[in-house]
């Protein structure tokens, strides 16, 4: 069996598979890679697991047969963490043209290697390009609410959100990012724009990295058709039956439609479309895009745009009709749905109640969702949480 002491240099895009106890979740993956297309028989797999003394887990990724070229395991000896494992594994990208960094309850599309040779033949050079990601956001995680990014002819879209469920590097983009993050204490991260419900991270090496994309002002590659799909299994970031963060997942190959970097839709880590500074006519330093209405810094500037109801004078609304929501704006969509604020002037009339949703917000992501189920199902849960504080379950 060849281990990762047995690593040289191969100029190929090497598959890296990162586990620890969960043995099902990893039999599904790698099952999922065996069902893949590739373009040879030269396809490297690195199989990483992290010390849990499950010995049936180690004796599987031992024995597992991979017809598509080398395969090399490493089992740590001792328990060193998820941030860790990924920053070790993250340094394998020495030895090839890049690396695609799997954890195990990931899924992979049969055709995710071809996305991912596509993209790197067009952007592995971009020094804006921090990470290739295998998974498309589907929802802002961030405030629970659906998320769709603009269709402009490219088959990719950049954003600042760093995707940690099947991502792929090359060195050089590992590397700016190791440089940036030996030279940067946790203070200075505390204090990067982003939300503060990525600060308060303590375990996730996306925190580190999330900091890092936004203070160089670098995006990651998102496809607008997910390669990957991750089950949400229970560990140490993940709960059972977690379908809420399954995506549609690509299941035939085809030529991506990939423009020039500048010719890219670019979301930034709020899941704002970065157009909109240009549409209002309004500078960057101006301006806080609170579309989503959980931006943490949105009194520094002097113009928001924002779906919450906010203690200012509204200059301009827009309705919330087209999808996605940024469209509203960019074709002038009048309404009294989404409000750009003057923060120099103050208003506040009983009508206004700080910090809260207009009425418009819940209806326009149901989407039409039916309400009768959506009240059956809240009124479920109430009655087993009071079940449960009456100790009657």
């Amino acid at each position: 069996m060849k281990t990762f002491n047995d690593l040289v240099w191969n100029n190929s895009t090497a598959i890296v598979v990162v586990g620890y106890n969960r043995l099902k979740s990893i039999t599904r993956l790698l099952n999922s890679l065996v069902l893949a297309e590739y373009p040879s028989i030269n396809i490297p797999l690195l199989i990483s697991i992290d010390c849990s003394g499950n010995q049936k887990l180690y004796d599987y990724v031992k024995s597992f047969e991979w017809p598509y070229g080398p395969k090399y395991v490493n089992i740590q000896e001792t328990r060193i963490g998820l941030k860790n494992h990924i920053y070790q594994c993250g340094d394998l990208t020495r030895f090839f043209r890049a690396i695609i960094l799997l954890e195990d309850d990931i899924v992979v599309s049969p055709v995710f290697y071809s996305y991912v040779l596509q993209t790197l033949d067009k952007y592995a050079n971009e020094p804006r390009i921090a990470e290739i990601s295998l998974y498309k956001n589907e929802q802002n995680g961030y405030v629970g609410l659906p998320f769709v990014n603009e269709q402009n002819g490219n088959d990719v879209f950049l954003m600042q959100d760093v995707s940690t469920w099947g991502e792929c590097w090359t060195a050089a983009m590992w590397n700016s990012f190791k440089e940036w993050r030996d030279s940067h204490s946790e203070d200075y991260i505390q204090s990067v724009d982003m939300p503060i419900r990525i600060k308060n991270w303590s375990r996730a090496w996306s925190k580190y990295y999330n900091a890092y994309v936004v203070d160089k002002k670098k995006y990651v590659l998102y496809p607008n058709v997910a390669v990957t799909s991750n089950f949400g299994d229970a560990g140490e970031h993940g709960g059972d039956k977690n379908s809420i963060v399954q995506v549609n997942l690509l299941q035939r190959d085809f030529i991506y439609r990939l423009g020039a970097f500048d010719s890219l839709s670019r979301y930034d880590i709020y899941f704002n479309n970065e157009c909109i500074y240009q549409w209002l006519s309004i500078p960057y330093d101006d301006l806080c895009l609170d579309i989503y209405g959980f931006h943490d810094n949105i009194g520094n500037k002097r113009y928001i745009l924002s779906t919450k109801i906010l203690p200012y004078q509204v200059i301009s609304s827009f309705a919330m009709l087209m999808r996605p929501v940024e469209l509203n704006i960019k074709n002038n969509i009048k309404g009294e749905d989404l409000y750009l604020y003057d923060t120099t002037i103050s208003e506040n009339t009983w009508k206004k109640k700080d910090n809260k949703y207009n009425d418009s917000v819940v209806p326009y992501y149901l989407q039409g969702f039916n309400s009768i189920l959506i009240i059956k199902f809240a009124l479920r849960k109430i009655w087993i949480l009071f079940k449960e504080r009456l100790g009657l379950s």
